[in-house]
């Protein structure tokens, strides 16, 4: 059920920890197999969900292209400008970004790349969490 076989050991693991956090609710009239493996399917389906959603983003690549970006930092003079920081990315990804709003962007970069909390993000934009959510 598990989509890369790299998450079983995780899926695992966080169900019985969920069952054991859990445990006061089991009936001994119910099933443990039953009750076990509910848990570990629904631990499962998140699993699943959280990897479809990332690898949705993934992108491939070659080493070659990995030193390019080596030296760049968030903030330094390189990602000033959208223009420098579009002739660093790849053009369906720079398409991508110019497909959203300047609200979904401003706040899908500031996650991305400055690893703003949602919190931080809705004070710097001064919109609402809500929208902040809305919009990643």
């Amino acid at each position: 059920m598990v989509f890369d076989r790299r998450d079983c050991e995780d899926a695992l693991q966080n169900a019985v920890l969920r069952a054991f956090r859990a445990f006061d609710r089991y009936h001994d009239d119910a099933s443990f197999r039953a009750w076990m493996f509910k848990i570990l399917t629904n631990e499962i389906f998140a699993i699943n969900r959280k990897r479809g959603r990332v690898a949705q983003f993934e992108v491939a690549v070659d080493p070659e292209e990995i030193e390019e970006f080596a030296g760049l930092e968030f903030g330094s003079e390189a990602l000033i400008s959208w223009e420098t920081l579009a002739d660093a990315l790849d053009e369906e990804l720079v398409a991508a970004l110019q497909s959203l709003s300047q609200s979904e962007r401003a706040v899908l970069l500031m996650r991305a790349i400055g690893d703003l909390r949602y919190r931080e993000i809705s004070e710097c934009l001064g919109i609402p969490l809500g929208s902040v959510m809305g919009n990643l």
